[in-house]
């Protein structure tokens, strides 16, 4: 076959069209002003917000110079403060994405974000360091950080007053699960700082990066668990905190009891005085005071009831009825109190009086509680939370010596009275791909390596909140107040690769339109209906339906959890992009923060891979770096300017040199000699490059976009193009240069299936904007063209015919692109037909519920047989390639 190239392509294969066109410019949604973004929050006007806000603003190439001032107003014009960041440059050196922040108060509903000189804030945020210590301030609150030791936070203040102190990690551990009949034995750790960054200095934002690991506090030299925790301040009351550890210890005879933060909590108001509160989703509040003082047999006056019940000062005990005022010494002071969620579905509030006597644990309870506590009084008090509380159970939080003068307040991420943490396999053998689906190997079902994060706030209190404002704080905690832009703007930036505007102009658009928000609003409900809650499970959602059982296959092999598998994620991510639906934002950030945290390793054997679906999230051996790619990822790092989930993009790139000892095509290849490695074209190579891309992206530094090219360009010299390759696409890698080697074995036989399933298209046109590789284009091209081409196609154009395996519906989008590039009608409409008339593709019809003696308790299932999510993932990514491709042979 004679050498191919771009050209010579399209002159072959479109004689007929008259010419050699050029590549479509894609067609985006005009943008009133390219240098202006317009921005609003996620769910509304906030009553409060978390500490403020940040957020990303794309920009279409060449339109904002790298250091052009970016000044915020709000919808009457009025300047906010604001500080601004770059996130990723475009190639010309030009800003791609930009991060931005603001602090608490004054929140209006619209901004607008344009060059200018940004308004300075009227007490800015400082950091300063002292001594061995780092010193966040506001104006209206301090935060007091070691750089050294086993305290991270020395101090909370406000006004002089220590409203909290001497805050410190703490972990607990036992030796064997809890269903073993010999007693385990338990251990203490405490967090110790090792080391302290200050990534961001003001003046509306600060934040300082403390890292470390978790050692015994008895005798003994183990450090496990490295952590970091992001302390962030804003103007307002709050300090937020984001702590994540890394998973290093023995899931054989490591077992997680309690996982917190502890702080101290100095009290001098009379007890009488001294309130607790606990919020609840919905707007609710438990609330009561260390002394009660109401429903006494002899009453003590309205003013002392309302004053209890409202959290503020009593009147002095002179005002009081003397019958109380003389005698109320002898009441109980409640002591210790502790809100537990042990399930999605029910938390209860129990107290006590001393360690001498019992628990009341019948003191509350309610459904779901929102993760905000409150301990103090008139004087001021502490205000702690703890996010995604209910949906991540179990938790806790916990509150001792309320009726001394210094309290211990313990925001317990995995709460101690529940059972312990069990991360071992959910069993000892493998149950095998043809019955199973699954891919277990030995010693590769390890958690090792993977990463969970908790976001946590401190609030310093001038006096005990109103309970309305609890209830505002208790929603903010729960969904995190978020500034966006239309989708409009995120379109017309022209960023993340090829995606269409909704389209309803059409009874058959307006269904697929509707298809697609009916099965993410189906996967809604699944969340809540099935329980995909817990500490390591939410964000998930399963992969394949059992119709018999009317329950998905939770427990067969690989047709249990999803972790994203076919791009889910982004699949919801792009749903969002073109809606600005807040549901579906929420279902994607979870899913995004599960796959990036606990489906990728970040550290060990695995590093940069993640791994495929099972019953356990890490369980599977196939350990692939189409799981941890950074293309799925960047959509929230982009969106939220988010710096943890910035760290783990940026660990994907140790897939590069995992692959020399983790090889993809172990199981399936013998042994080569040729290459460092192997690995296949699509999805592996695919996936490495998202995470250059990425990196080049976010640094400028053009190492990276020249491991692009190496690549592309040893493709290109490839025969058979992106056809090259036994088992998919088989090509040795080597990971020094990025070079790719043929092995000149198994071209066009097929396997391609996945090649493009993990956004590979996407990655790939994103690339080509960004890259001229025009030989590379040529056989993306060519495969594109015949990938589900009829045989007399293939013929005419190889000389042969070939099945290359290749999916209706995963492959339209390719095929309409070829379309799309060649001024090729008749192409554009071969995608839509693959994708329309394949039975993966086909809109699922309406749920049904199921009731009586065949489920537990009614539930929402498709009456459409084991349906799975990697169709309806395909499905929705089609739909929404399509209409930006082919719009014009879209079905009317």
């Amino acid at each position: 076959m004679p050498r191919l190239t771009r050209r010579t392509l399209l002159t072959a294969t479109l004689a007929a069209a008259g010419g050699v066109p050029a590549a479509a410019i894609p067609v985006r949604a005009a943008r009133a002003d390219p240098g202006k973004t317009a921005l609003h929050w996620l769910d509304g006007l906030p009553r409060e917000t978390v500490g403020g806000a940040t957020w990303g603003v794309p920009w279409a190439r060449g339109t904002l110079p790298v250091h052009t001032p970016l000044a915020l107003t709000a919808g009457d014009g009025t300047p906010v403060a604001v500080q601004s960041w770059p996130l990723a440059y475009w190639p010309d050196g030009s800003l791609k994405w930009t991060g931005h922040a603001i602090g608490a108060g004054g929140e209006k509903d619209r901004y607008l974000l344009a060059p200018g000189e940004p308004q300075t804030p009227d007490s800015p945020v400082t950091v300063k360091r002292q001594g061995g210590d780092i010193v966040l301030a506001n104006g209206t609150i301090e935060i007091r950080l070691a750089t050294r030791g086993s305290v991270p936070i020395v101090n909370l203040r406000r006004g002089g007053r220590v409203t909290a102190s001497n805050g410190r990690l703490v972990l607990r551990l036992q030796d064997r699960p809890d269903d073993e009949t010999v007693v385990p034995r338990q251990s203490s750790y405490q967090g110790h700082v090792e080391r302290a960054e200050i990534e961001q200095s003001g003046p509306v934002r600060a934040v300082v990066r403390l890292s470390g690991s978790y050692r015994r506090t008895e005798a003994g030299p183990r450090r496990i668990l490295p952590w970091t925790l992001r302390v962030c301040l804003a103007a307002g009351e709050a300090v937020r905190l984001v702590h994540s550890f890394t998973w290093d210890a023995d899931a054989g005879r490591d077992f997680v009891r309690g996982l917190g933060l502890r702080v101290d909590v100095p009290l001098s108001d009379e007890t009488y005085d001294r309130h607790i509160r606990f919020g609840v989703v919905g707007g609710g509040v438990w609330g009561e005071p260390v002394r009660v003082l109401t429903g006494l047999r002899r009453d003590p006056g309205a003013a002392v009831d309302a004053a209890q019940v409202q959290g503020t000062a009593t009147p002095p005990q002179s005002a009081w009825n003397p019958q109380v005022s003389g005698s109320f010494g002898q009441l109980a002071e409640w002591n210790d109190f502790r809100l537990s969620q042990p399930s999605a579905h029910h938390f209860t509030v129990a107290k006590r009086t001393t360690p001498a006597g019992c628990w009341l644990t019948h003191a509350g309870r309610g459904r779901r509680a929102s993760g905000f506590g409150y301990a103090g009084g008139p004087s001021g008090g502490l205000g702690f939370g703890l996010a995604e509380f209910w949906p991540r159970f179990p938790r806790a939080l916990d509150i001792r010596g309320a009726a001394s003068d210094r309290a211990q307040v313990t925001l317990w991420s995995w709460a101690p009275d529940a059972p312990a943490m069990d991360l071992r396999h959910y069993d000892t053998t493998a149950h095998g791909l043809d019955l199973a689906y699954e891919d277990v190997q030995a010693g590769f079902s390890t958690p090792e390596g993977i990463v969970r994060s908790d976001e946590m706030v401190l609030w310093a209190f001038a006096a005990t909140p109103s309970r309305d404002r609890i209830a505002a704080l208790s929603a903010a905690l729960e969904a995190p107040p978020q500034i966006v832009a239309d989708p409009a703007a995120y379109h017309a930036a022209g960023v993340f690769g090829r995606w269409s505007l909704p389209d309803r102009t059409t009874p058959a658009r307006a269904a697929l339109e509707k298809a697609l928000d009916d099965q993410i609003a189906f996967y809604a409900g699944q969340v809540d209906q099935r329980d995909w809650y817990g500490y390591w499970n939410y964000g998930d959602v399963m992969h394949t339906y059992d119709a018999d059982r009317h329950e998905w296959r939770y427990d067969v092999g690989g047709y249990a959890w999803d972790n994203a598998e076919l791009g889910t994620d982004a699949m919801l991510w792009y749903a969002f992009l073109r809606s600005g639906d807040p549901a579906v934002f929420r279902l994607a950030r979870a899913m995004t923060r599960h796959v990036s945290e606990v489906d990728t390793y970040h550290a060990g054997r695995f590093a940069g891979l993640g791994s495929r679906h099972n019953v356990s999230h890490w369980g599977d051996g196939a350990k692939e770096a189409r799981v941890g790619e950074s293309f799925t990822k960047r959509f929230a790092y982009y969106l939220t300017a988010d710096e943890l989930l910035g760290e783990l993009l940026r660990s994907s790139l140790r897939a590069d040199r995992t692959l020399l000892t983790v090889e993809p095509l172990r199981e399936v290849l013998p042994p080569q000699t040729l290459a460092p490695t192997r690995l296949r074209i699509g999805p592996d190579w695919y996936a490495l490059v998202s995470n250059w891309l990425t990196e080049w992206e976010r640094t400028g530094d053009t190492r990276w976009r020249d491991r692009i090219v190496t690549g592309m360009t040893d493709i290109a010299g490839f025969p058979a193009g992106l056809f090259t390759g036994e088992a998919g696409g088989a090509v040795g890698f080597d990971p020094a240069t990025g070079h790719l080697t043929n092995f000149d074995k198994g071209d066009y036989l097929g396997g391609y299936n996945l090649a493009m399933a993990f956004c590979g298209e996407q990655i790939l046109w994103e690339a080509l904007s960004l890259i001229d590789a025009p030989a590379f284009e040529a056989v993306f091209l060519d495969f594109a063209r015949y990938v589900l081409a009829p045989s007399a196609e293939k013929i005419a154009r190889y000389g042969f015919d070939f099945n290359p395996g290749a999916f209706p519906t995963i492959y339209s989008r390719v095929t309409a692109w070829a379309g799309e590039v060649l001024h090729d009608a008749s192409l554009r409409r071969r995608g839509w037909d693959q994708f329309l008339n394949d039975p993966a593709g086909k809109p699922w019809p309406a749920a049904v519920t199921v009731s009586g003696p065949l489920v537990p308790s009614p539930v929402q299932e498709i009456p459409a047989g084991d349906i799975a999510t990697n169709d309806a993932a395909q499905r929705g990514l089609a739909i929404i390639s399509l209409l930006a491709i082919a719009p014009g042979e879209a079905p009317v």
